[in-house]
């Protein structure tokens, strides 16, 4: 169960600093999980059937060394064991003669679309053999806030542009929003815990704390934590 495509990662996945962006990579992983999920039966229709859909609940990446303009590069992708409630899933992006760029990991729950309530595994089985590999030897845990003083940025009012299928904010959305936050800060390291979902019409309360251990990222829609994110 492990998938692997090429891709030419084109001026349009770059930002002005000629850095591949954190949207780009986000969308990149979310389309080959997609692909992948389609390939071992858990695509998004096979699951619409079963009234379930795939939610992002953690992501993190690792930059280890920034690919290049038009450079054509192997992203990989690959799911862990299933636990009880959630999916663990790796990423990774190589150059073309097998030198490891950008390394990922996600999490995953499943969601029923009558109620949007968390399911367990149960009514989720893959086809294939699973591939052991794990791109971080540590436990996947959430993001601790520091408890520090907040400087609140700018409220983001979430349009129809930036839901997805599932209909509310896509998670590669977030990652201009973070970005414009800690004002194109250059980072190595970007992860994101989403905690609740944004819909259409929702004011997104941005804020940022900055620690010795790199600069945070809080979204709020009214007295609830939307996402965290963690930038180094």
């Amino acid at each position: 169960m492990k998938y692997s495509t090429k891709i030419c990662l084109y001026n349009s996945y770059f930002d002005l600093n000629n850095r591949l962006s954190a949207q780009s990579i986000l969308s990149i992983f979310q389309d080959v999980a997609s692909v992948h999920g389609e390939e071992i039966g858990v695509g998004y229709q096979t699951m619409l059937c079963k009234k379930l859909y795939w939610v992002l609940s953690r992501i993190k990446f690792d930059i280890l060394k920034m690919p290049q303009i038009n450079q054509t590069v192997v992203v990989e992708t690959w799911p862990h064991v299933k636990g009880r409630i959630d999916f663990d899933r790796d990423f990774k992006i190589l150059s073309e003669d097998g030198q490891t760029l950008v390394v990922g990991t996600s999490k995953w729950c499943v969601i029923d679309t009558e109620n949007r309530t968390l399911q367990r595994t149960d009514n989720v089985n893959y086809v294939g053999e699973y591939c052991l590999d794990v791109n971080y030897a540590e436990r996947f845990g959430k993001i601790v806030l520091p408890m520090q003083n907040k400087q609140h940025k700018f409220t983001w009012l979430v349009g129809f542009s930036d839901l997805d299928h599932n209909g509310h904010m896509n998670n590669t959305k977030y990652a201009n929003l973070i970005l414009n936050v800690v004002e194109n800060k250059y980072y190595t390291h970007f992860e994101i815990n989403f905690l609740n979902e944004c819909l259409i019409g929702d004011e997104l309360n941005c804020s940022l704390i900055k620690t010795a251990d790199g600069e945070y990222v809080e979204g709020e829609v009214g007295d609830k934590t939307a996402f965290l994110a963690h930038l180094k």
